[in-house]
């Protein structure tokens, strides 16, 4: 029988079965006897499975060859018919090398049905320091894949921090695959050998960070530890110029995982990568390190909260600690959820020392953790630009871009120092890229840190804060200012909010009057209609406070009348008494105010007068307005800003008096000034108005039209006031006109929004139409 006619009698189909999908462990209690008995005979199917339930195949092929030489010929097709399944090249299987192509393309190789318990394949792993692997579910399930002879991947690193759990999920995953290649069970790879290196230096233990005697730190120290995994003396026996391939011989009999822990401490890694990467396909590697190295990487982060508390409350219970529920959260935002922060707090707990006493160390730049975890990584930096953008990203409390750390570092002429420090950076996982946001992250352990390492270089620091207070500066100058000139640009001072406050927090603390000043005057239209900062009255009364005591009579002016206007807003009694007194106090100080200031003065006064329903003395102030801005001889545009609000005022006098036309008529007006220079909020309120009156007038439609574009634009805006106003018109149309339901929850969400506000008057006006019949 000739190879050519006896090729793919057998089909491919029936080889997957048989190497892949069947169960190996079912079949051997079948088909052992029957093999035992015809494998002599010249049948492929029976020599295969023979093969598959781990008999020798010089033996049985020693035995068909000395009874039945017929046979050789069906032996060679089986090898044949394995290159076609494989798509092997022709001739190149042979009874050396046939388990390793299979294994490689994925078929499981079978256990001999004489076996009563599973063989313990030869490993060297640690025992593990945990009762349960806690959390990084997707990250071990990433591994495990890679890990499967199914995957490509031949060498895999898993890279982040110092004690952010590398080893223990390696070293988890090991034991997995462990389990499944000794019991020959699960859906986890298998393994003949499983083998693990450490070059670790130190360990992080309760009472101090332990030096490491033992490790494998060069590559000789690797052969050694692979020689005893595998029993294998030839390797250390043979010179040492022989001893790779020795070790590539040795490791080529069998599917190893090979685990090198903390190759950043590997004394020749070069030498090391060379020699892994150039190890046979049937060896996995997984390297742990600090250092990003572009092999198949899976970065690990710190614990997500969930887990985090779980690891809290694990590690409490075996050290038989008792924790409350809040101090595990302020444990997780300490530790900045990094696994051996937390086990190595408990620990200190556990000997007697306060938890308090212990959240304190955690943050010491000279602690134990911090040593740990930081100080290998950034003692070789010091100095140079990689140390200085570390320093200056500690800075700010919410991730920056590339520009403002490069502001703060001091590193603007020198773009590509920027770029290699801040890849050098990410290389030793102590700053993440965010790719969706382009931002800068660092974890809160890691900002610690730095920031110590900040206070432990005071010149730096000191023109590091002038930079950071200037390029915010700037930024608010760019994007900041009143929504008629600047806001479509309010998204990008929402991007910046935490550090925008937190730059004029600490402007305050040093007394840096001047930068809080400048900052909050070009913040201060965003914070109060669109960010609707809790603590905005606080501001402006720390800058009355100090405009007063500085004498500086034209700011005062300034922050007086934007108190008052959210004192008229919140409209309760006491807030617009305490409105009155400003404004007559700074109605005495106007002259040291511009024209344009004295015009929003004067507004001030006509909007507190129309609130306590003094229609005439309201009238008056929007006359004086007129007045102050015709005289300050505006170029036009700023012209048509300032004349808008004495025609809004007019109209919404009218309209609490009753007269709809003369108030469509101004509102009207108020649009179309407005959309000459795009103040699209004025526009927005107009129309709400024009709204109102449409429902007081009996139009449906008209009413109806205008609110639902008018809904539209304010939903975009992010405006919460204009929002709650809408939401407060179309409750009235759907009480008069639609549904009572749907009256009672627009009412809702809009007594909801104007509580939160502080806008009481609002709030209650609008539940006495939800109370109506």
């Amino acid at each position: 029988m000739s190879d050519q006619s006896e090729r793919g009698n057998l089909s491919k189909a029936w080889y997957q079965k048989v190497l892949h999908d069947w169960d190996i462990d079912r079949l051997l209690t079948d088909l052992e006897s029957r093999i035992q008995e015809r494998y002599r005979q010249n049948s492929k199917k029976d020599l295969l499975l023979g093969l598959l339930c781990g008999y020798s195949l010089t033996k049985i092929s020693q035995d068909l060859y000395r009874d039945n030489a017929g046979v050789r010929v069906g032996l060679s097709n089986i090898y044949r018919d394995i290159e076609t399944l494989t798509a092997e090249p022709d001739n190149s299987v042979r009874s050396s090398n046939l388990i390793y192509i299979l294994e490689r393309h994925g078929y499981r190789r079978g256990v001999a049905a004489s076996s009563t318990e599973s063989a313990s394949i030869p490993h060297n792993l640690p025992s593990p320091t945990y009762t349960e692997f806690i959390g990084r579910e997707a990250d071990m399930k990433k591994l495990l894949e890679r890990l499967s002879p199914m995957h490509g991947a031949h060498m895999i690193t898993v890279h982040g921090i110092g004690g952010v759990g590398k080893t223990a999920l390696v070293l988890a995953a090991a034991y997995v695959c462990l389990e499944a290649s000794n019991k020959n069970s699960s859906d986890a790879p298998k393994f003949d050998a499983i083998i693990f290196t450490s070059a670790k230096q130190q360990e992080l233990i309760p009472d101090m960070i332990l030096q490491r005697q033992q490790g494998q730190r060069n590559l000789r120290e690797i052969f050694r530890v692979i020689t005893n995994a595998l029993s294998d003396s030839t390797i250390i026996q043979s010179p040492p110029n022989d001893q790779f391939d020795r070790v590539r011989q040795s490791l080529s009999k069998q599917r190893t995982l090979l685990i090198v822990d903390n190759m950043e401490t590997i004394e020749d890694r070069d030498e090391v990568i060379e020699f892994l990467y150039n190890l046979p396909i049937c060896v996995k590697v997984v390297i742990t390190t600090r250092e990003r190295i572009a092999l198949l990487p899976i970065s690990l982060r710190n614990l997500p909260l969930n887990d985090g508390l779980q690891l809290i409350q694990q590690q409490a219970e075996e050290k038989g600690i008792t924790i409350q529920d809040e101090d595990s959260s302020l444990l997780y935002k300490r530790t900045g959820g990094i696994p051996l922060a937390i086990v190595y707090a408990l620990g200190q707990v556990s000997s007697g020392y306060s938890l308090n006493s212990v959240l304190e160390q955690l943050t010491s730049a000279t602690g134990d953790v911090a040593r740990f975890c930081f100080e290998q990584s950034v003692q070789g930096m010091k100095g140079q630009p990689p140390h200085k953008l570390l320093m200056s990203l500690a800075i700010f409390p919410d991730s920056p871009i590339q520009a403002a750390v490069a502001e703060v570092a001091g590193l603007t002429s020198a773009p590509d120092s920027v770029s290699k420090g801040l890849v050098r950076l990410q290389q030793l996982s102590l700053v993440n890229l965010n790719p969706e946001t382009k931002r800068y992250e660092m974890l809160s352990l890691t900002r610690e840190y730095a920031l110590a390492q900040l206070a432990a270089y005071p010149d730096f620091e000191k023109e590091a804060r002038k930079r950071w207070v200037k390029w915010y500066l700037d930024f608010a100058y760019s994007y900041g200012g009143e929504d008629w000139e600047k806001w479509i640009h309010y998204d990008r001072l929402e991007e910046e909010e935490g550090n925008l406050r937190t730059v004029l927090y600490w402007c305050k603390n040093q007394d840096h009057y001047a930068e809080v000043r400048d900052l909050w005057l070009l913040l201060n239209h965003y914070a109060n209609l669109y960010a609707y900062w809790d603590d905005r009255l606080d501001w402006l009364q720390w800058l009355i406070e100090q405009s007063e005591r500085r004498g500086e009579w034209s700011s005062l002016v300034k922050f007086m009348i934007r108190k008052t206007w959210l004192l008229i807003r919140e409209c309760s009694p006491e807030s617009l008494k305490e409105a009155d007194e400003i404004l007559r106090r700074a109605w005495v100080l106007r002259d040291h105010a511009d024209s344009c200031v004295q015009a929003d003065l004067a507004e001030s006064m006509a909007r507190l007068q129309i609130r306590q329903k003094d229609y005439k003395d309201a009238r008056h102030w929007l006359t004086v307005e007129e007045k102050l801005v015709i005289e300050a001889n505006l170029e036009e545009r700023q012209h048509i800003r300032y004349f808008i609000p004495v025609l809004y005022h007019r109209a919404e006098i009218f309209y609490s008096e009753g007269e709809y036309f003369l108030t469509k008529k101004l509102f009207q007006e108020v649009m179309k000034s407005a959309e000459k220079i795009n103040w699209h909020r004025v526009i927005n309120s107009a129309q709400n108005w024009l709204a109102d009156i449409a429902i007081e007038q009996g139009d449906r439609d008209e009413a109806q039209r205008l609110l639902i574009q008018g809904l539209t634009v304010a939903e975009s805006s992010n405006n919460k006031r204009r929002l709650a106003r809408y939401q407060r018109s179309f409750a009235r149309w759907e009480k008069k006109w639609g549904s009572q339901q749907k009256a009672c929850q627009l009412s809702t969400k809009a007594i909801n929004s104007f509580k939160h506000l502080g806008m009481t008057r609002d709030a209650q006006e609008i539940q006495t139409l939800l109370d109506s019949p």
